[in-house]
């Protein structure tokens, strides 16, 4: 009995245990012995496709269209590769469309109103992007296909494209690209597929013939018109480019029999316009400052040698520019940009600029070596461009007739204090008057080995007397401009005031006009007096004189200061007149670099404002316009 009640208790333990350990957790599902009726419907319909085949048109009749609503909801903008032309976006592909296979009565499954099976396993429509650039073969993630009772189906797959796109850089960084989406059937055409636009579930529901941005990621490079009307119904969109139906035509030959099918494409539209903020910084700023820099090659001086090397240093600067514009663009494009022809322009000015500046700095220094400027580039650059630019009074310069005026009245000048000059040495060095007159009134008188002469008359080299003239022609030390008798000599002292010779009040020369000088040996020395009645008082004054050779010794001095001033002055003309020169040189340098500095200013205007475009917006082919629908 014992052994027996034992095994009941121990039979007992382990049938519990395994009630407990055999409870299945809270929530799981208990399991039964029935199937799942979602997967007895799945089963059912996949079984009628293998029936009827999954190649074919889901359609009861041939003859029956298949109409596939589709549209494209963009989710980012990936990249556009201005130089291989290719836009990447990151889309999602909506296609809804009835399928006859795919029918069930809701009452006798479970009132099941929704399956989801894979694309693989039912047909699909073959949507293809027709302008792809894509190496891949496929575009699509895997997603599953969404079936309704009444046989509509709903597929919502994500999708990567690489879509070909022109790129127009006209006007970079400013520039604005329309990009096309063309999707459309590969093989149905017209007769049996028929593709038009999505509706969506809001209110008032109509198709949309946009792109739809109401998930959109905003690019940092490039905006949109839909992410600015993202929150508006589409049928009160004004922005954004409608997208367009369109029908692709192409010749066939079926049985002998040629013939065109028409096969339905739709061309979604987006604009896309640049955010230059990062260009603006890194091309047009320093453009602008570059530019500014080449206008002061202009105002530097001639002299200047940073006049050159502020151009090289400007032309490098503006390749550099040109460099990073050149990957930065398509290098096979229609149109070049527009900022690269200003930097091609303001390359060709600082290459004129160099060559003008070479040009006006052997101006600027020819003067000297070189004759006057010519009459043709004086009238036109210094008498004419001179007036435009304001600088035709910035050097004053002597013209011919003012320049022989200067010269004639300088000989004027010279010819007076040359005759001062000798003046004042004809008076140092003549005789003071005697009376050695024999006789009165301009008698006749004698002189030693001489014999007598003509009342008034001495020969040259002779001790003058009052009221004397000269045989032989005028005298070294006469006055010019014709005779003139000599002052008597109380009015010669009175006049001159000489030391040592003034006449004291007892002096011969006041007591008897007859009394003569026997001596002068200079200014400063005392005159010997005598009374000259007899010849040898007179011989004595004639020896101790000493008036002959210094005379002529002065004469000969005075003609060698008259040389060396004349040699002087021709000098001094020669350099004012070289002086003249270059500065009319240097002026006609300096007006062609102010009239090329306008010139540079204007062209740069010029060309600032041809750059400048009236709009950036590109005109929408007519590809793109007019729908087919």
């Amino acid at each position: 009995m014992e052994p027996t009640l034992w095994s009941i208790i121990c039979l007992g333990f382990l049938c519990g245990l395994n009630v407990a350990l055999g409870v299945a957790p809270k929530g799981h599902p208990k399991e039964t012995k029935t199937a799942s009726i979602e997967k007895q419907l799945i089963r059912k319909l996949l079984d009628r496709y293998e029936r009827f085949g999954v190649v074919g048109r889901p359609v009861n009749d041939s003859r029956i269209r298949v109409v596939v609503r589709y549209g494209l909801q963009l989710f980012q903008i990936l990249d556009l590769d201005e130089n291989k032309q290719i836009l990447r976006t990151n889309c999602w592909s909506l296609y809804t469309w009835e399928d006859a296979l795919l029918r069930w009565n809701e009452s006798e499954f479970g009132n099941i109103k929704t399956v989801r099976i894979f694309p693989s396993q039912i047909w699909t429509p073959d949507i293809k992007l027709y302008n792809f650039a894509d190496e891949r073969l496929k575009e699509h993630r895997e997603a599953r296909v969404v079936i309704y009772s009444d046989g509509s189906t709903l597929w919502i797959p994500q999708a990567l494209f690489k879509s070909t796109c022109e790129v127009e850089i006209t006007y970079f960084p400013f520039d604005t690209q329309i990009c096309m989406l063309e999707f459309g059937s590969w093989t149905y055409d017209r007769t049996q597929m028929d593709i038009t636009w999505w509706i969506p579930d809001s209110e008032p529901t109509a198709p949309m013939p946009y792109l739809d941005f109401s998930d959109y990621v905003p690019s940092n490079e490039w905006r949109t018109d839909g992410e600015l009307e993202r929150k508006l119904h589409h049928t009160n969109r004004t922005k954004q480019i409608r997208s367009v139906k369109k029908y692709r035509r192409r010749n066939e030959t079926i049985g002998g029999v040629f013939m065109i099918k028409e096969y339905p494409v739709l061309r979604y539209l987006v604009r896309l316009r640049r955010n230059p903020t990062f260009y603006i910084f890194m091309l047009i700023i320093p453009c602008i400052l570059l530019s500014s820099l080449t206008s002061v090659v202009f105002w530097l001086p001639p002299e200047s040698p940073a006049k050159m090397m502020l151009g090289m240093n400007i032309f490098v600067a503006f390749f550099v520019l040109l460099l990073l514009l050149a990957e930065s663009t398509p290098s096979a494009v229609k149109n070049f940009p527009i900022i690269g022809v200003f930097f091609c322009l303001n390359m060709v000015m600082i290459t004129l600029s160099t060559f003008l500046a070479t040009a006006v700095i052997h101006f600027y220094f020819r003067g000297d070596r070189n004759g006057v400027v010519p009459a043709i580039l004086r009238r036109v650059v210094i008498e004419g461009i001179g007036r435009l630019v304001c600088m035709h009074h910035r050097v004053k310069l002597l013209n011919q007739k003012k320049l022989s005026h200067f010269n004639s009245s300088q000989k004027n000048s010279l010819e007076k204090a040359r005759r001062k000059q000798l003046a004042y040495a004809s008076e140092q060095t003549k005789f003071l008057p005697t009376d050695l007159t024999f006789g009165q009134n301009g008698q006749s008188g004698f002189y030693p080995g001489i014999g007598q002469f003509p009342p008034g008359t001495r020969p040259m080299g002779y001790p003058l007397q009052h009221g004397d003239q000269f045989v032989g022609g005028m005298h070294p030390m006469a006055p010019r401009g014709g005779r003139r008798p000599l002052p008597t000599p109380q009015a010669y002292y009175n006049s001159y005031g000489l030391p040592g010779f003034a006449a004291p009040p007892t002096s011969p020369f006041s007591q008897n006009p007859r009394t003569s000088m026997r001596e002068i040996s200079g200014f400063g020395s005392q005159p010997v007096l005598k009374d000259s009645n007899t010849h040898e008082g007179i011989a004595n004054a004639v020896d101790q004189s000493g008036m002959v050779g210094p005379s002529a010794k002065l004469e000969r001095d005075v003609i060698e200061i008259k040389r060396w001033i004349k040699s002087i002055v021709s000098r001094q003309k020669e350099i004012q007149r070289k002086n003249f020169i270059s500065m009319e040189w240097r002026l006609l340098a300096l007006i062609l670099d102010r009239f090329f500095f306008f010139l540079y200013v204007t062209t740069i205007i010029v060309g600032m404002i041809a750059c400048i475009p009236r709009t950036t917006e590109p005109e929408v082919p007519d590809a793109f316009t007019n729908s087919e629908e």
